[in-house]
């Protein structure tokens, strides 16, 4: 459920005024309008000040850099509304639109890392196959979250080898226009919220390696790509996750307990701990800040919008989804 921001937790430090132009653009949405195509101005300013609370290392002095540099509350909003495609919407399962072109606002920084991935990353030769016989053999035949078994393991649990990285990420990057320039932006995104170099263990191919894939019960698989069930690394156990849900009740419906640790018999890697945590990150700030609620709104509302109407009634809704589009 969407969080309001807690008072400021960076007194005395560098993040104090970046967190106070969040307080202070929550206390003033509701006499605000936002830029056309991004979210409501309290969605934006949830988004910015829950990311910056919650992130760590790089990716939260960056944070703070750009809510500093934006000029102004529109800047701020627009910011926020670039998040929400570049990070938090590259991890919410969709069958909308690439998202065209856009301008990050702390440019030429962020476009210079963009212009980097672009460089290095090499055309993906997917092999899902290969990984889902890797990590099922990995985890016995069993979802790695419940331990109910799949059919090699004498059960009847459908399980589905679920990429924590989306396969997605890199599939178009070696497109022309903007798939390829919205798959750039994507990775050097991810990159600011990991203390990994997430871009050299994923590019390519490697992004089927078995330390990004899980192999789960198909329901745990779809609420997990919905951001509604993610796995917090406990600090100093290692491969030992609290599990989180977004609707109370999840956990318990699909059987999976509130901790879980992952091991294995084989000579193949667990899953990374590293893109659980940024998983992880996406699915909290997400639904703090009411950006999961707004995604779901306009994918519902254009599921039931076959068509514009011709007196203007839909135009809301494609207007939120140029969002993703556009900021």
């Amino acid at each position: 459920m969407p969080t309001p921001l807690p008072p400021n937790p960076f007194p005395g430090n560098a993040f104090y005024g970046a967190y106070e132009r969040c307080l202070a653009l929550e206390t003033a949405a509701p006499n605000l309008r936002g830029p056309p195509h991004c979210p409501p101005p309290i969605v934006c300013a949830r988004l910015l000040g829950h990311l910056l609370r919650l992130a760590t290392g790089n990716g939260q002095g960056q944070v703070q850099r750009e809510i500093t540099s934006a000029e102004d509350n529109e800047g701020l909003m627009t910011l926020a509304g670039f998040y929400l495609s570049h990070f938090i919407h590259v991890f919410k399962r969709s069958s909308g639109p690439t998202p065209q072109p856009s301008d990050h606002p702390s440019r030429p920084s962020f476009e210079e890392a963009r212009q980097y991935v672009l460089a290095i990353m090499q055309p993906a030769t997917l092999d899902h196959r290969t990984a889902r016989a890797a990590a099922r053999h990995r985890d016995g035949g069993r979802c790695i979250l419940t331990g109910r078994p799949g059919p090699d393991a004498g059960g009847f649990a459908v399980l589905n080898a679920a990429h924590i990285i989306p396969g997605s990420t890199n599939r178009n990057i070696e497109e022309e226009g903007n798939k390829r320039f919205h798959s750039g932006g994507a990775w050097a995104m991810l990159s600011m919220f990991t203390d990994v170099n997430i871009l050299e263990q994923l590019a390519g191919n490697l992004i089927h390696r078995v330390e990004n894939i899980m192999m789960i019960d198909v329901s745990c698989h779809h609420y997990f790509d919905e951001l509604s069930l993610w796995l917090k690394p406990v600090e100093g156990l290692p491969h030992t996750y609290r599990v989180c849900e977004a609707h109370q009740g999840l956990k318990q419906f699909l059987g999976i307990p509130d901790m879980v640790t992952f091991s294995t018999k084989t000579e193949h890697a667990l899953p990374h701990p590293a893109f659980l945590a940024v998983h992880a990150l996406c699915c909290e700030v997400a639904w703090m800040s009411g950006a999961a609620e707004y995604l779901i709104d306009i994918e519902r509302r254009m599921d039931q919008t076959s068509v514009l109407a011709k007196d203007g009634s839909t135009a809301d809704v494609l207007s939120r989804a140029l969002g993703l589009v556009r900021c």
